[in-house]
């Protein structure tokens, strides 16, 4: 297992937001191919619809299963946060991300090292005895990691706390 440590680990007070996605069923862990193509798909609607100049858009993907789901069953929504809520489509899903408290762990790490990044929160979490919310767990994409000299993702875990 890679090694990695958060650059930075807090508890953040979110508000509620609109998240417009499209959505994974089945093997997804080190699918680069995948990923793109769904945020490619996501994007594409972004654009049709005039939300892409938002300055807060955040590029999200949502985790709703833990590894206790067989992995062709494991389900994930990738997509962008919105400023106006829309009507789904056919291929993009809408839902809301409520507001809450969430423990936010900011982290430059590799495509290999994901798995151990959240392997840190949870630890954090234990080690804090801070309990998960019911609501979402997700990663939140700060840079393109094409532009990053080392090809590092700069990234949020974020995962909703009880209060």
């Amino acid at each position: 297992m890679e090694t990695t440590t958060a650059l930075n680990v807090e508890i953040r007070e979110f508000p509620k937001r609109t998240f417009a996605y499209v959505s994974h069923t089945g093997p997804y862990k080190g699918d680069t191919e995948l990923f793109g193509s769904l945020f490619t798909k996501a994007l594409v609607w972004i654009q049709s619809e005039g939300l892409a100049t938002n300055p807060e858009m955040e590029t999200i993907t949502v985790y709703h299963d833990d590894e206790t789901v067989p992995v062709d069953q494991q389900r994930i929504s990738v997509g962008f946060t919105i400023s106006e809520s829309r009507e789904p489509t056919d291929e993009i899903n809408i839902m809301t991300l409520p507001k809450g408290k969430y423990l936010v762990g900011s982290f430059e790490i590799l495509p290999a090292e994901y798995e151990t990044a959240w392997f840190e929160i949870f630890d954090y979490l234990k080690d804090k005895s801070l309990i998960p919310a019911e609501g979402p767990m997700y990663e939140s994409y700060k840079n393109d990691p094409t532009q990053h000299p080392e090809g590092k993702h700069i990234v949020d875990i974020c995962v909703a706390l009880k209060n």
